[in-house]
């Protein structure tokens, strides 16, 4: 980054109420998107370089609390507090199906590997399922998942496993594989006990964590992030059992993300900034201010360029990783010939050029 250079946000406007997710879509033909969900009940997607509007998803009856596109951004879907989750075609806006629930509908998330073919959602009767949206409302799983209120509910291991995150202090691995026919394992492969309530856990962008071997994990608990390492060949167990990283920051952090390829972290919280943090050694490496309400969620693109965050104060906000690059809205610009203020004193031309002075004579008339 440029130390002259100043981070300058671009907002975008859309929502009324405070926005509470973000996800974006991997890599398509026109780039990548991302939708953002918000308590004023429109989901809206947007392109990802630039946030420029493309189009609102309009049907919940309630507060949107989650968003996640499918990988290819072809399907979206979102949790309301209508207690529904809808499934959309993004290239429409057509809803394509709506199931009914128990309870609000807090989280919700796509498969990676078959476009989006199993919805899973984590409602507030603390129950996690997954359905097939190619075939009934009808759940083919349903667990007790949790003591509190769920925060986070993942796809992970190319659609094999679900991670979750609860303000019961904890984060639970679930083995899902065998879902078409019903779960083998009705309790956690793995569990993983907090002093704080979850508020987010995060792995690397999916075209990362879907990959053999070792996968790295961000969860924000309290005013702490810490990160993990989970190893797909033995999910049963974490490749350490203490976090490789602890991270304090200066309040209650609420969202956090990882850069698909640089070992750096984003995290926002009560404070209304937005930290962007060195994974080795947790040094802030810049403190982005802009909000005027506490951040509820952060995300990196998919290519790690700029992240995205949304606040309680209604908007969304795209902030460079590299200030000063050009990219998407943002074009730097240099004047071709620099300003000349010219006086002439005593046959001396005094040029205000990079501050330097001509001292060339000049004729008087």
């Amino acid at each position: 980054m440029t130390p002259s250079i100043k981070q300058a946000p671009i907002c975008c406007p859309g929502h009324s109420r405070p926005v509470v997710d973000i996800h974006f879509s991997g890599e398509t033909d026109c780039g990548y998107l991302f939708i953002t969900a918000a308590k004023d009940g429109r989901a809206i997607l947007r392109r990802g370089d630039t946030g420029d509007w493309i189009g609102s998803f309009l049907g919940h009856q309630g507060a949107i609390w989650s968003c996640v596109l499918d990988a290819h951004a072809s399907k979206a879907a979102t949790g309301a507090a209508d207690f529904t989750a809808k499934l959309w075609d993004t290239t429409s806006g057509q809803q394509i199906l709506s199931i009914v629930e128990d309870h609000i509908v807090r989280c919700v998330d796509l498969s990676k590997t078959d476009w989006g073919t199993y919805l899973l959602t984590a409602n507030n009767r603390l129950k996690l399922s997954v359905y097939d949206v190619t075939a009934s409302t009808t759940p083919l799983v349903q667990l007790n998942a949790h003591g509190q209120f769920i925060r986070r509910a993942l796809w992970c291991d190319a659609d094999r496993h679900v991670l979750t995150a609860a303000e019961d202090a904890t984060i639970k691995l679930w083995d899902l594989k065998d879902r078409a026919s019903g779960p083998t394992l009705t309790a956690p492969i793995q569990t993983r006990q907090f002093k704080d309530p979850v508020t987010d856990v995060q792995f690397r962008h999916p075209a990362a964590c879907d990959q053999t071997g070792e996968v790295q994990v961000a969860v924000c608990c309290g005013s702490m992030v810490q990160l993990f390492a989970f190893d797909w060949r033995r999910p049963d167990t974490l490749v350490k059992e203490e976090p490789t990283n602890t991270f304090t920051l200066p309040c209650c952090m609420n969202s956090v993300s990882l850069h698909p390829i640089d070992n750096v972290l984003v995290c926002g919280g009560d404070d209304h900034y937005i930290y962007r943090v060195d994974c080795s050694n947790g040094a802030i490496l810049e403190t982005c201010k802009g909000h005027f309400g506490p951040v509820h969620c952060v995300r990196f693109s998919p290519d790690g360029r700029l992240f995205t965050s949304g606040s309680e104060d209604g908007t969304v906000r795209l902030w460079q990783t590299e200030v000063g690059c050009d990219f998407g809205l943002w074009q730097l610009t240099r004047p071709t010939l620099p300003a000349v203020n010219e006086t002439s004193n005593e046959n001396v031309l005094v040029s205000e050029v990079g501050g330097g002075v001509n001292d060339t004579a000049t004729s008087t008339p």
